[in-house]
């Protein structure tokens, strides 16, 4: 059952619609129609009443424009009930009420905009994408422009975990409102200035907590079971975290105190990244040792080594395809 807006347009561009599904379906002979008139049901209907609540008569356009965009993603498995992930029908479900007079006005740049950032934090090992999806249904209400809905979600992007969006986040939320941008980054309380100024010289301090998170963030995992790493890593220090090798093949890792990532680079890059300064750390019966520092980290025995950079340490050993990256207290 679909709601009676939609009902209505499914019924008066029938023949538009009953084209365009044709034509998918020679583009993608793996559609599943079944799954698509879930993703109809359950997704497009939720967007479809969002909008028609704002604007009556943006409606029929939304939804022509939306499911066109469905079929495409429940054919290459993005969306539907046989999608690999939740996130596309979960983004358009619960952000169509907040964002829908931006949908309204421009339907697939906005369900776009959304569908692409589910997608993506979506392909990255340990990001929480459900909390992204949690902060942008807070804020979307209050972006007047896709312009500013885009700073807000790669600002809410990387405190969902993208560590490697720090720069781009800041630099974002400079253009909007100070009270939003607060909002964005997390401590609406704050003056955007100082808050501004802190994230910017310290990536380890979380404006939530505020306090130095000594544990730090575990990446990596064997290739056999998901992870990024068919061998236990090497690792090396560069300006933008650290710069690992597993086999012939060559990672950058990147975290403060949002997340980690861990992300492809070159053997050019590995060439070029220092070894940093050499500690020594030894096991506890709880983790590790480091510089009198003890932290919990998992590993199976002997010799654990530690690669400091400007501002974080790397701890991996031999025997695991994890590694820790901890900040470095100034």
């Amino acid at each position: 059952m679909v709601s009676a807006p939609l009902k209505n347009i499914l019924a008066t561009r029938r023949s538009l619609l009953n084209e365009r599904v044709a034509e998918a379906r020679r583009r993608l002979p793996g559609l599943n129609m079944a799954a698509f008139k879930t993703f109809v049901s359950d997704t497009l209907d939720a967007v479809c009443l969002a909008v028609d609540k704002v604007d009556a008569q943006a409606t029929l356009s939304l939804v022509e424009s939306a499911f066109e965009m469905g079929l495409d993603l429940v054919g290459l498995g993005f969306a539907g009930p046989a999608a690999r992930q939740p996130w596309v029908d979960r983004a358009w479900q619960l952000l169509a009420g907040p964002m829908a007079r931006l949908v309204a006005e421009s339907p697939v740049d906005a369900l776009g905009t959304i569908t692409n950032a589910a997608i993506r934090l979506g392909a990255v090992q340990g990001v929480r994408v459900d909390a992204w999806i949690d902060a942008m249904a807070l804020l979307a209400m209050r972006c007047r422009t896709m312009q500013e809905l885009r700073a807000v979600g790669v600002a809410c992007a990387w405190r969902a975990g993208m560590a490697h969006l720090r720069r781009a986040a800041l630099e974002q939320a400079a253009s909007l409102d100070p009270a939003l941008a607060a909002a964005a980054l997390g401590a609406p309380d704050v003056p955007f200035a100082v808050l501004h100024e802190r994230l910017l010289s310290d990536r380890w301090w979380n404006p939530s907590g505020g306090a130095l998170d000594a544990v730090g963030h575990i990446v990596g995992g064997f290739s056999g079971l998901g992870g990024p790493f068919v061998e236990p890593p090497d690792v090396r220090a560069c300006a933008d975290g650290f710069v690992v090798q597993s086999a012939e093949r060559y990672f950058l890792v990147m975290a403060d105190a949002f997340g980690a990532v861990v992300l492809p680079a070159s053997e050019e890059e590995f060439a070029f990244a220092r070894e940093g300064v050499g500690v020594k750390a030894s096991v506890t019966p709880h983790g590790v040792r480091v510089q009198g520092r003890e932290i919990a980290f998992a590993v199976p025995g002997d010799p654990v080594k530690a690669v400091v950079g400007a501002d974080s340490m790397a701890l991996f050993s031999p025997w695991t395809h994890m590694l820790r990256v901890v900040p470095v207290k100034s």
